[in-house]
C-alpha cells in the first residue's frame, strides 16, 4: 500500500460527500472553489439552498472529529469565499454552511486501491451569520 496521501485522501472524502449530496437530491455547482481569500470543498443547491461545504476527511478513528478544526479563522476564510462567489454567481437560493466529517480508510479492491467510508456525518447548517465578524 502506499504511504499517506493528504490529497488524496481529501478528495476521497470530498467525493463520498458529494455522493451524499447528490443521493439526497442536490447537483454540484462547483468543487475546489478557490479565491485570494481561501478555498470552498464543494458548493452544491437544492430547489432551496445554495450549499457551501467543507468536507474533513480522516483517515483513523480520532477523539476529535474534523468539525471541530473547523476554527474561528477557517469560519471567517469560508465566508469571504463564498461572498466573492456570489459576487459573481448570482443564486435566487438561501445560502447554507454546511460541514461534512468523513472518517475511512484505504484498502485494495481489484488490484486499486480504494477509499472505504466508515462513517460519514453531515452537519447542516453548521456556520451560520454569528459565526461571522464583520463586512469584507
Amino acid at each position: 500500500m502506499r504511504g499517506l496521501n493528504i490529497g488524496s485522501t481529501g478528495s476521497a472524502g470530498e467525493t463520498a460527500a458529494l455522493e451524499m449530496y447528490v443521493r439526497n437530491g442536490f447537483k454540484l455547482v462547483a468543487r475546489n472553489y478557490q479565491t485570494k481569500h481561501g478555498e470552498i470543498d464543494l458548493i452544491v443547491r437544492n430547489e432551496r439552498y445554495l450549499v457551501f461545504v467543507e468536507v474533513k476527511t480522516r483517515t483513523k478513528a480520532s477523539y476529535y472529529k474534523g468539525y471541530s478544526s473547523v476554527n474561528h479563522r477557517k469560519k471567517q476564510k469560508l465566508f469571504k469565499t463564498a461572498f466573492s462567489f456570489l459576487e459573481k454567481h448570482k443564486y435566487a437560493l438561501q445560502p447554507r454552511f454546511d460541514v461534512i466529517d468523513v472518517e475511512g480508510h484505504w484498502m485494495v479492491m481489484d488490484d486499486s486501491e480504494q477509499f472505504v467510508v466508515d462513517k460519514l456525518n453531515w452537519y447542516q447548517n453548521a456556520i451560520t451569520a454569528g459565526d461571522y465578524d464583520g463586512f469584507i
